[in-house]
């Protein structure tokens, strides 16, 4: 009987899409004390993307590493932005706590989708 492991990608997806939904609690507290602005929009953002995740990617395994790999590459390219040009139009989504998330979120996800065995190699053989 095949079983398939548990992939890094899929507990990756899985945590994101999570956290990315608790960011609801962040953008309540936001908008209480500041109203909207541009940080709204970025949290929501966050909260789509965790929506959309956990709805399409949570038990589909075909989802796990492509989307390890696109979303780490985005949040990448999002950190490097951030890490070049600090603060950049005074959002929030620039500062440093942003930015070093971004690059744990980023780097994570492309070091799981990149290195993580293929779908062939999850499988582990029991014996019945």
């Amino acid at each position: 009987m095949k079983v398939k492991k548990k992939s890094l990608a899929m507990w990756y997806t899985r945590v994101i899409g999570v956290l990315f939904i608790l960011v609801v609690v962040s953008l309540a507290f936001d908008f209480q004390k500041f109203g909207f602005r541009a940080e709204t929009m970025h949290k929501v953002f966050h909260i789509i993307l965790g929506i959309f995740v956990v709805a399409f990617g949570w038990s589909n395994h075909k989802f796990w590493r492509p989307f390890a790999i696109i979303n780490g590459a985005f949040f990448t390219y999002i950190a490097i932005f951030g890490w070049i040009f600090p603060d950049f139009g005074g959002l929030d989504t620039f500062n440093l706590i942003d930015t070093i998330l971004h690059s744990i979120v980023g780097l994570s996800g492309l070091y799981i989708g990149i290195f993580e065995k293929s779908e062939k190699e999850d499988y582990i053989l029991l014996k019945s």
